[in-house]
């Protein structure tokens, strides 16, 4: 291990900068938009580096290099759909355009503003119990990163964990949005540089020739055609346009950053613009896990195998470089989607169960206490479970629980007149059913397809069933 002196030095004094201007971020707060939108202040270059830094995590190089060490260069066909998803709704101002125009805080709220005030506690309950399980990994991944790559015994995980989340947690319930996007900012940057320098120094240790030989040797055609390949398919292909289509409107973390910019214009210029970084942020990783195939052979870990490499052949400054990169990308992903899911629990869940309105300075202590209480979920969850399958299949299907349904309502509720709150209904519990399929054994394409497909029926029959009222 050539983890050093030097390579922590790095790392602390990059933590000690990003809380001090996460912190900074407290200030600034005076009502519950600015402690979960930022005020809608968030203009295009900010807002590219809030939603990269958001969607770009230690748990997206792992689960994207597993599949790159798992699956060959057949995996890149994830980076190219996720990339490519995202541009085609800048360009177009698919569903984005509208939703920012409705001036929402939260995805549940356009059920409301569409359909109904109960539905869109359904709804909350349903991205609140989705979005949990789904990050409910996130610590146990990245600690298991952090970990090896550090050179610490993997019986030191829980510990690492712990400190990953309080740091996060620190600064995400005193700033909220604010210190989130300005701790994004420096984090997008430091996550810039450790990508390239890890990609280049992948490439030049384990050799590109290699690299190609390894994937060939050890699956053949299937590891270079997604079509071939019993992991993908078809069925598979659609299922993750349709998957993407539903994150990038309708996740909480992501919307979010849509209801956080200025404008609608502002919207689409920032979701065309990262949607390039996403084709990187895709593909690269999935080479790291391709060279860790090729440097150690297909009988490693799956998960283990890229950080062992990276911990191996990075010299000493330039790790802690790659560390302090990855800590920022693990507590950027994190701080977003802590707030995210609690902002869902607090305004969605709990305040439209109570009779009397809370006063905005209640609101955001009520976020607060609810951040606190979902770190230590996730904390827990990330203990004890144990992954079924691939870490990215995992994140589909727990995603897919709310994301099937909620994106064929969005499409009713926005481009339908006919759209009733009994098809809303139907959409999400046709969703939900199909994603729970997976956790029988059914594989991740036919359950996500079942999912989009079930919702889509839902909302339709409903509909036409029960009409809404006039």
């Amino acid at each position: 291990m050539n983890f050093g002196a030097i390579d922590w030095i790095i790392v602390v004094v990059y933590l000690a900068i990003t809380l001090a201007a996460g912190l900074a971020g407290k200030k600034y707060i005076s009502d519950a938009t600015d402690f979960l939108l930022a005020g809608r202040h968030l203009g295009k270059f900010i807002g590219i580096a809030t939603l990269a830094a958001t969607e770009i995590g230690t748990i997206t190089f792992m689960y994207y290099a597993e599949l790159g060490y798992k699956t060959g260069f057949s995996s890149f066909v994830n980076g190219l759909i996720a990339g490519g998803v995202m541009i085609f709704l800048g360009a177009t101002g698919f569903m984005i355009f509208k939703l920012r125009d409705l001036g929402l805080t939260t995805v549940p709220e356009f059920f409301e503003v569409k359909y109904s005030r109960r539905l869109r506690l359904i709804a909350g309950i349903l991205v609140a119990v989705g979005g949990l399980l789904n990050m409910g990994v996130f610590l146990k991944v990245e600690g298991t990163f952090l970990t090896i790559i550090a050179g610490l015994p993997l019986s030191n995980l829980k510990w690492t964990m712990t400190v990953i989340l309080f740091l996060e947690l620190f600064y995400t319930v005193l700033g909220g949005m604010v210190s989130v996007v300005i701790t994004d900012f420096i984090q997008f940057v430091m996550l810039s540089i450790g990508t390239v320098l890890v990609t280049g120094y992948v490439i030049y240790s384990v050799g590109w020739n290699h690299m190609q030989q390894a994937v060939l040797t050890n699956m053949g055609d299937k590891g270079f055609n997604p079509l071939t390949n019993a992991d993908y398919g078809w069925a598979y292909i659609l299922f993750q346009i349709l998957l993407w289509m539903a994150v990038d409107t309708c996740w909480q973390t992501t919307a979010m950053r849509t209801f956080a910019t200025k404008d609608p214009e502002t919207s689409k210029k920032v979701f065309f613009w990262t949607g390039f970084i996403f084709l990187g942020r895709g593909m690269m990783p999935m080479l790291w896990g391709i060279g860790a195939l090729a440097y150690f052979g297909p009988g490693h870990d799956s998960l283990q195998a890229m950080p062992d490499m990276i911990s191996r052949i990075l010299p000493t400054g330039v790790l802690g470089i790659v560390v302090a990169g990855m800590l920022a990308a693990t507590m950027s992903v994190n701080s977003s989607y802590l707030l995210g899911w609690s902002s869902v629990i607090s305004q969605d869940i709990i305040l439209p169960l109570r009779r009397k309105p809370l006063s905005q300075d209640s609101q955001v202590v009520l976020n607060r206490v609810v951040n606190i209480f979902v770190s230590l979920f996730v904390l827990f969850w990330g203990v004890w479970y144990v992954l079924p399958g691939p870490v990215y299949f995992y994140l589909n299907i727990t995603g897919t629980l709310f994301l099937a349904g909620a994106f064929s309502a969005f499409i009713g509720g926005l481009f339908w007149k006919r759209a009733s709150t009994f098809g809303g209904y139907c959409a999400l519990f046709g969703g939900a059913i199909g994603s729970v399929t997976y956790f029988f054994k059914i594989p991740a394409a036919y359950a996500g397809m079942s999912a989009f497909g079930l919702a889509a029926l839902g909302m339709v029959v409903g509909s036409l069933l029960v009409p809404k009222k006039t």
